[in-house]
């Protein structure tokens, strides 16, 4: 009871404290396990989770992921034949079972025997294949097969998706390690996301210490778990994305990849304090140093502790002053607080670096973005749209700079030929977004189109219901096409969701109905 208590009030560390007593003194109540296991892959003690699970399982009461629980502890205790016997468990519970071969292949590898046939089952489950390329990669480079690995990296390096980015980090951190900067760099060619940037630039630059990493046992088991950690996630299944990630760290013991998974697993299951320490333990040489410091200053600011985001970038900017992604953070954490002229200034800092830099016209249109972003919300304008149509410029047909830029021109009843135009591109390009389709419907209101309006509104609703611009945008198109009803039933759905001024706008909407002051922005 004094543990539930402790949990009611949010003092989760404290009921694992309890939790931890309680089981000292009653180790076969099965139930109390049951209790610590949950709090403590909660707050991330994974000594209490552990013994949680070996109770649960001499009772025959595990889960089906606990098993995995066991292997990693088994595992990072160099305990063969507990990591063993923990397999046998995960198949007889069957739901994580598609794992087996993986797990008995970086079991042998870690014995130094013989893996070739424990990778290859994993071609008897579909689920195992989806994971299978990237596994037998790293099995290459962890056992010193390094041309099968090649042969494989080379499918990886030219596909270029976005998911293979980790893998190519770990690659090139391998052959970097080795003395093989022209494989390395070869692997980061594309620099297609933020961590294979800064590794290549390192690279180039000759700093080995703390960047070159060759593939172990440890890193290849522990990658299998952070994967799944991230896919469970994207699947909203916090708990065991939580259990992987504490797997997966307990396995790869020193490893920023680890923090950052691990730090993502908390931030979702809105643990943000236990996110903030994570984050901050990736530092300035790990390739996964900006996205782990933008992740840290998100749980900041989500936590409402604006002071200490600002505090930590000013850290990182004293260490790094040229830096223009640090300048972009700044600028994000300024904005968050509704500083946007602030925000404005350090977006301009980081335009004038990225261009000192000479970074991509990709980037710099990004960079523009966000300045006329923040110019359009701080009403400096007409700056604001001179930013925004810079970025258009260097990045045309991007859709959410041409809506951005539409949509601001359209909230000022300016410009409206052009505006439109640009809506319309963006619809063109991504037909799919409910915030592009609500500035396409909008702008028909705005130009006298109802009609059309309506169609368009509506089909922006069935994306996003309790979008509460969406709703008052219908709302209005509703009562002008004479729907009044219909019309309120919308205002008093966006009245649900909005903030500030915009209530009191849609209370007076609904008691009075649409006049012209009363028009949404």
């Amino acid at each position: 009871m004094e543990a539930r208590l402790a949990e009611s009030s949010n003092e989760l560390q404290t009921a694992a404290t309890i939790y931890a007593e309680g089981l000292k003194e009653q180790p076969d109540n099965v139930m109390l396990a049951g209790k610590a296991y949950v709090n403590a892959i909660e707050v991330g003690d994974f000594d209490l989770a552990a013994k949680a699970v070996g109770i649960m399982q001499l009772h025959s009461t595990a889960n089906p992921e606990m098993p995995l629980i066991h292997f990693a502890e088994a595992f990072a205790q160099r305990d063969w034949n507990g990591a063993s016997l923990a397999i046998v468990e995960l198949k007889a519970l069957n739901n994580f079972a598609f794992l087996a071969p993986f797990l008995e292949g970086w079991l042998e590898s870690a014995r130094g025997r013989n893996t070739g046939a424990a990778f290859a089952a994993a071609r008897s489950s579909e689920t195992a294949k989806y994971y299978l390329e990237e596994q037998l990669i790293l099995h290459g480079l962890a056992n010193r097969r390094e041309r099968e690995a090649k042969a494989l990296l080379a499918r990886v390096i030219e596909r270029n998706e976005p998911r293979m980015a980790p893998v190519r980090v770990i690659a090139a951190q391998h052959f970097w390690a080795q003395n093989d900067p022209e494989t390395a760099l070869a692997i980061l060619k594309m620099r297609s996301s933020a961590a294979e940037l800064r590794l290549f630039q390192k690279i180039e630059a000759g700093q080995k210490k703390n960047v070159g990493q060759k593939v172990t046992p440890a890193i290849g088991l522990a990658f299998i778990f952070e994967r799944l950690s991230s896919d469970l996630a994207v699947q909203q299944a916090q708990f065991l994305s939580l259990v992987m990630a504490q797997a997966g760290k307990r396995v790869a013991g020193d490893s920023d990849y680890a923090d950052l998974v691990l730090g993502r697993a908390y931030a979702a299951a809105e643990n943000h304090d236990l996110a903030i320490a994570e984050f901050a333990r990736i530092g300035p040489e790990s390739p996964y140093y900006l996205i782990g410091l933008s992740s840290q200053i998100a749980s900041f600011v989500t936590n409402g502790d604006f002071n200490q985001a600002i505090v930590r970038l000013d850290s990182a900017l004293a260490a790094d002053p040229d830096s223009p992604e640090l300048y972009i953070l700044k600028g994000q954490s300024l904005q968050a607080q509704g500083e946007n002229k602030a925000a404005a200034a350090a977006f301009e800092s980081a335009i004038a670096l990225g261009n000192k830099l000479q970074r991509s016209d990709m980037l710099m249109a990004n960079y523009w973005l966000a300045l006329g972003g923040a110019q359009e919300q701080a009403g400096i304008w007409p700056g604001g749209l001179q930013s925004l149509q810079k970025a258009n410029e260097l990045l045309p047909d991007s859709p959410t700079i041409l809506n951005y830029l539409g949509y601001a021109q359209l909230e000022r009843r300016e410009n409206q030929q052009a505006a439109v135009a640009a809506i319309k591109r963006a619809h063109e390009l991504r037909s799919d977004s409910p915030a592009i389709t609500d500035s396409l419907g909008w702008a028909y209101f705005i130009t006298g189109e109802h009609d059309r309006a309506v169609t368009y509104l509506e089909s922006a609703l069935e994306g996003q219901p309790q979008d509460p611009t969406i709703n008052e945008h219908l709302g209005d198109a509703y009562w002008t096409v004479g729907r009044l009803y219909e019309a309120r039933y919308a205002w008093k759905s966006a009245k649900l969701f909005a903030e500030g001024d915009d209530v009191q706008r849609l209370a007076s909407k609904i008691d009075l109905g649409l006049r012209p002051e009363l028009v949404s922005p």
